[in-house]
């Protein structure tokens, strides 16, 4: 940078002038230019957020009813559920109740059965004791004792 030599400073001082004076010029010409853009930068931003704050208050809105329907929708699950069950408990009970008869029936029989058995085994188990006495007497005493006897004994002894 060529320092200014004070012997010649009218010539350096003239084409500082001009060189400033074009910059000058050069400067309010392309300033304005400037300005409109950064003035349309400003609207297109302000525009932009303008419509980003519409959105984001649209979304809230849509949110807010959103989970409102998500709450309802899932009342409505949860009672579709809970019918659901109580259905599923009542057929539950119904079929437990027609099983719980049947096997009532089955255990009554089974109890009858075995009474029958019992009784029957009992009135065998005279005409075996009767059998028994005879064949103790007759092993025991070398003696024959009548099966009729012998039954009348064991039920003398017996009562």
């Amino acid at each position: 940078m060529p320092q200014f030599n004070f012997a010649d400073a009218l010539p350096q001082i003239a084409w500082l002038t001009l060189i400033f004076g074009l910059l000058y010029l050069s400067l309010t010409r392309m300033l304005p230019r400037v300005e409109k853009v950064v003035e349309n930068r400003r609207e297109v931003i302000g525009r932009d957020l303008s419509a980003a704050a519409a959105a984001k208050e649209a979304a809230v809105a849509a949110s807010s009813g959103g989970s409102g329907a998500i709450s309802a929708a899932r009342g409505e699950a949860n009672g579709l559920v809970n019918a659901a069950k109580e259905r599923a408990n009542a057929a539950t009970a119904a079929k437990l109740a027609v099983v719980d008869a049947e096997l009532g029936a089955k255990a009554d029989a089974a109890m009858a059965a075995l009474a029958a058995a019992r009784a029957s085994a009992v009135a065998e188990l005279d005409a075996v004791a009767a059998n028994a006495t005879v064949d103790l007497v007759k092993r025991l005493a070398d003696v024959a004792v009548d099966q009729d006897v012998a039954a009348a004994a064991v039920a003398r002894r017996a009562a």
